[in-house]
């Protein structure tokens, strides 16, 4: 009995491979370019919402008098803040905001966003969202107990360590001074500084952004 003949497939020749593994390294750097970019934008986003909160700051300062949130005390009987103006905030005034907006009874952090936002129109709630997916909170530094200075006041997120390093560190060394633990823009659980390549950068940290004075 005559036995089948099976004919052989031939497999890739050197140039074959040569060009899959060129195609693959053209699509994993693309990919690695994508991530680049991507994280890049949230660095020019998060820069443009910082000058806008602040932009937003000085201007109830320029109508009112005072910074929003800043003699804000008061409660109502349900224990929710009741501003429905800016001229209810007649506690005394030091020309920061107290406090920390995510805790009942910090009445001055909580009335920072609210006299902003629900009360003037100023900003958005949209302009209250970070770049990583959450919303700002304010953050009076007595309250920190971070080592900030004290009598100052610092855009926060809720829950400690939120925030992407690489993104932090790129925005410290475009509009600060590129220092995690120094000047406008502080990153605590990170140490890097005017030489450090922040796309080197992983995990998550704390970081905050002085707002006032």
């Amino acid at each position: 009995m005559a036995k089948a003949k099976f004919k052989s497939s031939p497999g890739f020749t050197l140039i074959e491979m040569a060009i899959v593994l060129v195609v693959i390294g053209l699509i994993l750097g693309m990919v690695y370019k994508g991530r680049q970019l991507v994280a890049s934008a949230k660095v020019k986003k998060m820069v443009g919402q910082y000058n806008k909160i602040i932009g937003a700051t000085n201007t109830f300062f320029d109508r009112y008098g005072f910074y929003p949130g800043d003699g804000c005390t008061g409660l109502d009987s349900d224990y929710n803040f009741d501003y429905p103006n800016p001229m209810d905030c007649t506690g005394h005034k030091n020309g920061y905001v107290e406090g920390k907006s995510a805790y009942d009874g910090e009445t001055e952090a909580t009335a920072y966003w609210q006299l902003l936002i629900e009360a003037t129109n100023i900003l958005s709630k949209a302009d209250r969202e970070s770049v990583f997916g959450q919303e700002w909170d304010m953050l009076g530094a007595d309250a920190s107990g971070g080592g900030l200075p004290e009598q100052t006041s610092w855009l926060d997120l809720e829950g400690g360590s939120q925030a992407d390093p690489r993104i932090s560190c790129a925005m410290d060394k475009m509009i600060d001074d590129g220092y995690a633990d120094d000047g406008s823009v502080r990153t605590l659980d990170s140490s890097y500084n005017p030489d450090t390549d922040c796309w080197s950068l992983d995990g998550q940290v704390n970081v905050h952004l002085k707002v006032l004075p």
